[in-house]
């Protein structure tokens, strides 16, 4: 992997290090760094995650908590991953997820300011809304639909803001759809719902919405490098894997994996949630160019993953 080096022994902090995209970062990190720790208020995150990462050191506390922030030892590189990422939650509760996702950036790139580290920051392909440009590159701008979007929009402007008034290293990245194994996502939802009822499976919305899905193993190959790597600081990627797929289309796909394509009935509710978005198709060139990344994990090599995880953890 390019730049794998550059990372050995560095002093790094994940936050959010206990979540699904935290858990799969912290053990490939833990493999380059003895020297790692993971700050999370495990609001949402996992202890499993946490003790299937062992080289890590656990440090439970919230991005909101600026002096606990402060106290953990220099780090010489942050990978800011802790969010609220809920749309209907965060069109419900617009101040907590500006709290988190705005407010909780800015304490983290404070910590950065302090320590002079290198940030990577998680943002999102909600910051682009309802692109009318298909594959989305990531000069499109933005444009949020939901309050989620624009608090990660604001923590893009602050890290922009540091990187151009303070002089730190940033690099931002905009996640698709990522999924995988530990993940609580579409795919894992669909099986939830066949596993109580294999006759019946309903969507939400019209399912004609559509979503580019990008393995977690992929991300993570790219994170690295982002953070190894200083050619990418002052950069914005997009990290999907470069298709779009419709959710309908999605379940018609797990049910003939599944062996249920002809006894199952799938409903859709007509109507989705408030904030969310038509759909998200990445113009993924910039990171393919850069990074030297390439996607490889196909959707349907994973959801036959994912479903004989499912069936031997039973």
């Amino acid at each position: 992997m390019v730049g794998m080096g550059e990372l050995q022994g560095k002093k790094i902090v994940v936050t959010g290090g206990a979540g699904f995209i935290g858990f799969h970062l912290c053990k490939k990190l833990s493999e380059l760094t003895s020297n790692l720790t993971i700050y999370d208020n495990l609001s949402s995150g996992k202890m499993e995650n946490v003790k299937d990462v062992p080289k890590a050191k656990l440090v439970k506390g919230d991005i909101l908590d600026l002096k606990k922030l402060n106290s953990l030892e220099k780090a010489d590189l942050i990978y800011h991953l802790a969010a609220q990422v809920v749309v209907p939650y965060s069109m419900e509760n617009p101040i907590i997820d500006f709290d988190t996702n705005a407010k909780g950036t800015l304490h983290v790139l404070e910590k950065a300011r302090k320590d002079d580290s290198k940030v990577v920051f998680a943002s999102s392909a909600a910051v682009y809304g309802n692109s009318t440009v298909f594959p989305t590159p990531e000069s499109y701008g933005f444009h949020p639909f939901s309050c989620y979007g624009l608090s990660k929009v604001v923590g893009e402007e602050y890290c922009d803001m540091y990187r151009s008034q303070y002089g730190l290293d940033i690099v931002i990245t905009r996640f698709a759809n990522v999924y995988g194994l530990r993940c609580h996502g579409v795919i894992h939802d669909f099986l939830d719902k066949l596993t109580a009822n294999p006759g019946k499976l309903e969507i939400i919305g019209t399912g004609l919405q559509s979503r580019d899905f990008v393995h977690v193993s992929d991300v993570v190959n790219a994170l690295v490098t982002m953070g190894s790597e200083d050619s990418a600081n002052g950069q914005v990627y997009n990290l999907g894997y470069g298709t779009t797929i419709t959710i309908i289309d999605l379940a018609k796909m797990m049910l003939k994996i599944l062996g249920l394509e002809k006894k199952t009935f799938v409903t859709t509710t007509g109507v989705s949630w408030q904030g969310d978005v038509t759909e998200i198709w990445f113009d993924n060139s910039k990171a393919r160019k850069e990074l030297n990344w390439n996607p490889t994990v196909s959707l349907e090599e994973s959801i036959k993953e994912v479903i004989a995880d499912r069936k031997l953890s039973k």
